[in-house]
């Protein structure tokens, strides 16, 4: 039956008018109040940290000390977020990755918690002599002068190199201690003194290089030996050469 155009033109404001359709349930289409509650608790960095990263690094990221499983080291003295963030998404060393476990939000918000809550220990430039002699005190008869490590006597273990250490890590080690090593809180080493023996050690990572062949940095005595044995072949080598009318 075909519509006249007088019914055609009466309908045709009523439809203009008509009101627009209902927006889509909140089961259906935008997320409900309680899974805008679950992501926000689940971006909250404290909340993040207490679930994926307390087991090892400690409630308060103090580290968590262990002579038998595999610990995380302290986080108190990491002031630096992109370090955080890197090691969140790939995970050094024997840390897990969490880069298909965490939102890049989450990420941020765990990284954010790490470097402005949990990290208490200052790190300033400190002064490289008197970290120096703070180190040989209190560090150098496990860890050595060159901050090489080494095996510690009727122990059974070895003393960590510190050679390519954070100094966060450093910092870390030195108020918490690790495995055997002991602690040395605030009325043993101030947080002035311990950034010297940070300084001190990223300074020894990193020695100026004046020229000439390093041999590796491995100390006077060893560097001293190995002189004395060029000399002497040297030497050795001459008279040779003068025994035998080469010359």
């Amino acid at each position: 039956m075909p519509y006249s155009p007088v019914l055609v033109g009466a309908l045709l404001p009523l439809i203009l008018i008509a009101p627009a359709a209902p927006a889509q349930h909140a089961g259906v289409g935008a997320p409900a109040p309680a899974q805008q509650a679950a992501g926000a608790g689940a971006s909250n960095g404290s909340a993040i940290f207490a679930q994926r990263c307390s087991q090892c690094h400690g409630d308060r990221g103090q580290g968590i000390a262990s002579a038998v499983t595999i610990a995380g080291p302290s986080l108190q003295a990491e002031h630096d977020a992109g370090k955080v963030m890197t090691a969140v998404e790939w995970g050094p060393s024997h840390m897990p990755a969490f880069s298909r476990v965490l939102s890049v939000l989450q990420i941020h918000s765990v990284s954010g918690y790490v470097t402005t809550q949990l990290a208490i220990i200052p790190l300033t430039q400190g002064d490289l002599g008197e970290g120096g002699k703070l180190f040989r005190v209190y560090c150098a008869s496990c860890h050595r002068t060159a901050v090489r490590g080494g095996a510690l006597a009727f122990t059974g273990r070895n003393a960590p190199a510190l050679t390519n250490k954070s100094a966060a890590l450093i910092a870390g080690a030195v108020r918490w201690g690790p495995g055997t090593m002991p602690s040395f809180p605030e009325p043993v080493l101030s947080d002035q003194q311990l950034s010297s023996v940070v300084r001190y050690v990223k300074f020894v990572q990193h020695p100026p290089d004046p020229g000439g062949d390093p041999l590796k940095y491995y100390g006077p005595v060893s560097e001293g030996l190995a002189a004395g044995a060029v000399l002497m072949i040297l030497i050795g080598f001459t008279g040779w050469i003068e025994k035998g009318e080469k010359g």
